[in-house]
This record gives C-alpha cells, structure tokens and sequence, in this order.
C-alpha cells in the first residue's frame, strides 16, 4: 500500500502554477500601487492588501528625455535589484505602442492605443492571445478579460486631497487567482503602460 505524506506549505508561501514561491508580488491577488510623480519620473510603491511593500517601480530612460516626453519606461523591482517586469515605449508614429518584457527582456505583451474615426481603442495582445479591456480605461475603472473569463479588475483611489496636490494617487488592482506568472506580469504592466498613455495625453 503506498504511503502519503501529509505536506505543509510554509507560513508566507503559496501556490503559483504549481510552484511554491515565497511572498512577493506574484503571491499577491490585491495589489496597491502608491503612485509618486514629479515633473521627469513616474515612480510607484507597490504594496499588498494590508499596506506592506512588495515591490517598486523606477523610471528609467534619460532625465532629459522624461523632461519633455515624460516617462516613458518603467521597471518592476520584486526586490533590490531584481527586475521582474519592464514596459517600454516603442515611439510609433500615430500611435502608442508598449513592449512589455520579463525581468530579462523576453517578451511577453504589448499594448497598443489606436484612434479611430469615432473612439480610441486600446488593445492587449500576450503572447498571440488577445485580451479585452472593457469599462472606464482612463478613468482607471476597468477589467482585463480573456476567452476564460476576467483576469483582473483596476480600480482608482485618490489618497487624500493633500496626496492628490502633491502629485500622488492610488491604483488598486484585483487579480483572479490561480493566474500564471505570466499572465500577472503581462497585466501588471498593462496596468503600468495605460498610466504612461495617460499622462500622455495629459501633458498634450
């Protein structure tokens, strides 16, 4: 008769597509992103459900260029020095295009904004799979779907009227659970890329 083994996951681990990670950002089914901006960056702490940082996002590409465009490249940190997730701005003319890109370059999605004759429409595409954004998109209240269902739901929080003044705001972001890494790497900077398109359009 063949023996079972009782096994038990350790406090502050679990489950990812059948993986044991510790708790870091792809442990995290409710992420908060603390948006901090000046006049060249567009940096974020991101933190869990209870207020405690998982992650950070920096501004990269040069002062001067985030001077008079904006940002236009962020990097996920899940941890010093541990780049996780990038999204970058391919600079096409006529319209926004982001790669998003693993912690070491592999591609993994790219977002897209087209303007069309009667609305501007903004597509996903990860990997050859197309997903759709349905709600408010730059009102920050909005899902990500695919053919099986909803993988994540946007939410947008101001932090207080003396926050707001200062150039700083809440996202919060709802991912399904049981989501493969990929999948929450590709909507995290989803998420991260419609930020930039945004203050885009904002500083036009």
């Amino acid at each position: 008769m063949p023996a079972f083994f009782a096994f038990q996951v350790p406090l502050g681990r679990k489950f990812i597509s059948g993986i044991i990670i510790s708790m870091t950002i792809f442990a995290q089914d409710m992420l908060i992103f603390q948006q901090t901006k000046n006049f060249s960056k567009n940096d974020f702490a991101i933190l869990d459900a209870s207020g405690m940082q998982v992650a950070h996002v920096e501004t990269g590409g040069s002062t001067l260029g985030r001077m008079f465009a904006g940002a236009r490249e962020l990097t996920v940190f899940d941890g010093p020095e541990k780049p996780v997730i990038k999204v970058k701005d391919t600079m096409t003319m006529g319209r926004d295009r982001f790669e998003i890109l693993d912690g070491n370059d592999s591609p993994l999605a790219s977002l897209v904004k087209r303007i069309t004759l009667f609305k501007t429409r903004v597509t996903i595409s990860m990997l050859g799979e197309e997903l759709e954004l349905s709600g408010s998109v730059w009102d920050f209240d909005f899902q990500i779907s695919n053919s099986r269902g909803v993988l994540g739901t946007v939410t947008r929080q101001w932090s207080g009227m003396g926050n707001a003044l200062m150039g700083k705001s809440t996202y919060a972001l709802q991912l399904a659970g049981q989501l493969s890494t990929q999948h929450r790497q590709a909507i995290i900077g989803s998420v991260l890329a419609l930020d930039l398109i945004r203050d885009k359009q904002q500083r036009n």
